[in-house]
């Protein structure tokens, strides 16, 4: 922690000079005025009313009134960036040069977003030099492509892997990080990548933050969800978010600014439609998916607001041939706009339902399986900007947020091989025997069984071996967010100053019912032999609050025709009474003016624990000391089960906030319409969350038989006594991650005479990722209960993973017929997946069987009887890597436009199905299919749009 604390307080320090600095200065009170009219491009009367107009670097944000105009008295002079942004229209993004004391006036003509325009905008763009690494994706990019979530955006970043559209299991976002290997899903590396990777939708974040469904966390180490949805230990569900009410997305994979807070990862940043627009409606469908969408914005007045509403229908199947596991989706949006004379502000009701169903499968009567994971929500959003523009400060920007989703999770077969310890009850040190209230006796009279209180009902038995099992989990999510910021700024000469201070605070909790089912048939035990589920009431878990706050200068210095960008902030964050500080910096110089700038960033981000990892259940275990309940020859009544159970607070107080430190350099270079763009990073991920193995020495007791006590139960007597170990798991800190590599993205323009544009793009990423904890050897002596266990080194094994990916898209536009097609090539040059082990053969430390302590193993201990037989013969081939020769995915994306009314599109996705076949290094003789979840694929789209 130092180090970061060394460089906050250094980044604070600069920041307050340069203020201190700046304001001492004489103020300079020439300002500059602009004034303009936006109307569309072939009808200069049509006004675009409600247009945003944002002038940078200043900050300063006002929108046109009905006469399309708009104006801006206070702006510091020289060169200024303008930005006019309005639903279905297309951008326009220019430099102007103003002069104090003057007022400009100019006229902007915008074009709507057609494929009919000469050049149209089909992949990717990447963000300015002196602004975070980040890709931004248009609309026009969304329907072209054909996406059916968010998800299906991230084969436009660089070195983004092709996918089919699948709604059938939960997708999550992975920013700069190789997810699991070519036929595999991803690692525990893969799910933190996605823990840390921040949503955002109109100004505030989605959470994932009191997600808990999940059944036994702290006896399986995993937070894998049940039956669907997404995990409680890794990002959202994309698959909620439907792209039809989407009018532009940005994912910031390099260091963002210190506005956004509760990531690691990177950003993906989601802004709705709103404002008036024309009914559109759209119907989509590929061998998987049936989706149809429709949206319209409807203006109320002329100074009561557009108003914007949309919703979506999904259905998915995972196979044809498995029409009883399937995906529904809905989803229903109103947004509501509005300028009050220096306030800007937008309202939204969101509404959102996922069901993931496996209904039984007729043919399947043995196991007779059904489960099933709903998500049900709705969120209030209202954000905001107050233009102030007197003295320094430009503006107040507000957002309020407020979430709730009910989820429901179940599942329900009949178990087989299911022999097995069961307790009712949930107090450590309790001892119940098999009939309610029945106390059990030794030969010296001294009681056996310990019956608390409050669970005279409860009994112990041990469960048939084959039984019918159902359970449910209900979570209610509660997420509340507020965030505040005020923008200063200032032109002094050819330096712009532009000041960032702001706050936000965020409550996660979860008021569900949690784990439910009935206590006599109770879910399938996991993990550990011993262990045994118990309900939860989630209710019971104290809301989780987060507050942070932050400041951040953003510095222009125009020196010549030279522009060098100076961004540095500071973020502070509490989270529980655990705080970290995050400073953050971007830089950007113009080498040759307008053509090369060279770039680099510095910065770290945290990412608050979850419920999942605060409020660890507690982790139960059962243990049977006398049974003679299967036994035929036994009579009902002398039939006898003791148990006892023990509990384990399995909560880490000392657990961590995880940070990620991130850098970069990169260099831009533009030439005409060709703009190249090359990034190296490195990130290295710190205390990440995950669950490692605990074990406790426990003294277990068998009973038999003392005296025989005809129509009654049996007097018992002490038979053996042994220690044996149990294990569970408990949340730490001990999650690594590292990842570095290269970014590219060649925009080579259209040329016009053959009217095709060339975009390639990709990445080499190296990832690392690993877990800083011991493993274990727990080798049985053979079939006695006492056994030491086998302690190696911390972090002994990494999954290493390494890909270098290029993608080039060739798109051929015809704008008078409104056509537009683009073939794609990915080609991954080189794949390699491997484990970096340590020493594997001999431990470091020892838990003793008679103490339960760790120790420090001798190596020449080895073949002592003691310890001999916990080595196990390691297989030769561990140490081999596989590597994957290049391979090749061809695909095509088609629209049309018919008319002024329709818009017809088709793609086809490994369309020459390229399937090929590898052979191992580690098993010769046994393949893998590469591209296998990437088959031959098709889909076709209609889009209506009703003026």
């Amino acid at each position: 922690m130092k180090k970061p604390k060394i460089q906050s307080a250094f980044a604070l320090f600069l920041l307050i000079c340069l203020s201190l600095q700046l304001s001492a200065q004489s103020a300079v009170n020439n300002y500059a005025a602009l004034r303009g009219v936006v109307t569309e491009k072939g009808s200069h009367s049509q006004a675009v009313e409600f247009a945003t107009v944002q002038i940078l670097p200043q900050g300063a944000l006002t929108t046109t009134n009905s006469n399309g105009e708009f104006s801006f008295e206070r702006l510091s002079p020289g060169n200024v960036s303008v930005r006019i942004q309005f639903l279905g229209m297309e951008t326009i993004d220019t430099t102007l040069v103003l002069v104090a004391g003057k007022v400009t006036r100019e006229f902007f003509y915008m074009n709507y977003s057609s494929f009919r325009l000469n050049e149209v905008s089909v992949v990717a763009q990447e963000s300015k030099a002196g602004q975070a690494t980040a890709s931004n994706i248009s609309r026009q990019a969304m329907d072209h492509l054909q996406v059916t979530s968010v998800s299906d955006l991230l084969q436009l970043l660089p070195g983004g892997q092709i996918a089919n559209p699948d709604l059938s299991i939960a997708k999550s976002f992975n920013i700069r990080n190789i997810s699991g290997s070519v036929n595999k899903e991803g690692t525990a590396g893969t799910e933190m990548n996605s823990l840390g990777t921040a949503i955002y939708v109109d100004g505030s974040p989605l959470s994932n933050n009191a997600n808990l469904q999940t059944l036994s966390p702290s006896i399986s180490g995993s937070g894998a969800s049940v039956s669907g949805g997404s995990s409680p230990n890794s990002g959202l569900d994309l698959r909620m978010l439907s792209t039809d009410n989407i009018e532009s997305v940005e994912v910031i994979r390099g260091i963002p600014s210190v506005e956004y807070g509760d990531l690691t990862s990177g950003a993906v940043i989601i802004r709705s439609k709103a404002g008036k627009e024309p009914l559109n409606i759209r119907f989509k469908t590929d061998p998987r998916i049936y989706q149809m969408s429709a949206g319209k914005g409807f203006s109320l007045g002329e100074k009561a607001g557009n108003l914007n509403v949309s919703g979506d229908y999904a259905y998915s199947v995972s196979q044809p041939t498995e029409s009883y596991k399937y995906y529904q989706r809905a989803t229903a949006k109103v947004l509501y706009s509005n300028v009050f004379k220096n306030l800007s502000t937008n309202t939204s009701l969101d509404f959102s339902l996922g069901k993931d169903t496996r209904e039984k499968n007729p043919d399947d009567m043995r196991n007779q399986l059904a489960s099933g994971a709903q998500d049900m929500g709705l969120r209030l959003n209202t954000n905001g900007t107050i233009n102030v523009n007197k003295g320094w400060l430009n503006n107040i920007k507000y957002t309020l947020s407020g979430n709730y989703t009910d989820k429901h999770s179940y599942k329900e077969e009949l178990l087989g091989n299911a022999f097995s310890a069961y307790s009712m009850s949930r107090t450590d040190g309790a001892s119940l025997s098999n009939r309610p209230g029945q106390k059990v006796y030794d030969i010296n009279g001294i009681e056996l069984t310990n019956i608390p209180d409050s669970e005279g009902s409860y009994y112990a038995t041990y469960l048939p071996n084959e039984y019918f099992s159902k359970y449910d989990i209900y979570g209610k999510e509660v997420n509340l967010f507020a965030k505040v910021n005020a923008t200063f700024s200032k032109r002094i000469g050819n330096i712009s100053n532009r000041i960032v201070v702001g706050a936000d605070y965020k409550i996660d909790g979860n008021i569900g019912d949690g784990k439910v089912y009935d206590l006599a048939n109770p879910p399938f035990r996991s993990g550990d032999a011993n262990s045994s589920p118990r309900p939860r009431k989630y209710s019971d878990i104290p809301f989780v609050s987060q507050l942070g706050v932050y400041i951040e200068e953003n510095f222009n210095w125009q020196i010549g025709e030279r522009e060098f960008n100076f961004q540095a902030g500071a973020r502070y964050d509490n989270i529980e009474g655990k705080s970290i500080v995050s400073p953050r910096i971007n830089i950007s110089f113009d080498i040759i003016p307008s053509k090369l700038a060279i770039r680099g960033g510095y910065g770290i981000n945290a990412k608050a624990p979850t419920l999942l990892y605060l409020y660890p259940e507690n982790a139960y275990f059962d243990f049977v000391h006398f049974n003679n309940l299967n036994s035929s020859s036994v009579p009902a009544a002398e039939q006898l089960l003791l148990g006892s159970t023990k509990v384990y607070n399995t909560e880490n107080k000392d657990l961590r906030i995880a940070s990620n430190e991130k850098s970069e350099i990169g260099l831009d270079f533009k030439w005409n319409k060709m703009r190249f763009s090359a990034t190296v990073f490195n990130e290295n991920l710190k205390n990440g969350y995950d669950m490692a193995s605990q074990f406790k020495l426990v003294n277990y007791k068998e009973y038999e038989i003392g005296i025989a006590n005809p129509g009654s139960i049996p007097t018992l007597k002490e038979k053996a006594s042994n220690n044996i170990f149990i294990s569970y798991s408990t949340p730490t800190n001990t999650g690594r991650s590292h990842n570095r590599g290269v970014e590219f993205d060649f925009d080579l323009g259209r040329f016009d005479a053959i009217r095709t544009s060339f975009v390639l793009n990709g990445a080499y990423i190296r990832s690392t990722n690993w877990d800083e904890t011991y493993t274990y050897s727990t080798q049985k002596n053979l079939n006695q209960l006492e056994r030491n266990i086998g302690v190696y080194a911390a972090g002994n094994t990494k999954e290493e993973r390494e890909r270098l990916s290029t993608t080039l898209r060739v798109t051929h536009n015809i704008p008078s017929i409104g056509f537009v097609i683009t073939l794609t090539t990915q080609v991954n040059l080189l794949y390699k997946e491997w484990d970096n082990i340590g020493n594997d053969s001999m431990f470091v430390s020892y838990i003793s069987r008679t103490d339960g302590q760790m120790h420090t193993f001798d190596p020449a201990m080895k073949n002592d009887p003691e310890f001999s037989y916990l080595f196990k013969s390691n297989d030769p081939r561990r140490f081999i890597g596989e590597s994957w020769f290049p391979t090749v995915l061809f695909n095509l994306h088609l629209t049309k436009e018919i008319g002024k009314m329709l818009r017809a599109s088709f793609f086809a996705n490994n369309m020459f199905q390229s399937k090929p076949l590898y052979e191992k290094k580690r098993s010769p003789g046994s393949f893998v299919v590469i591209n296998d979840k990437t088959p031959l694929f098709f889909g076709f789209e209609l889009a209506v749009t009703i003026k």
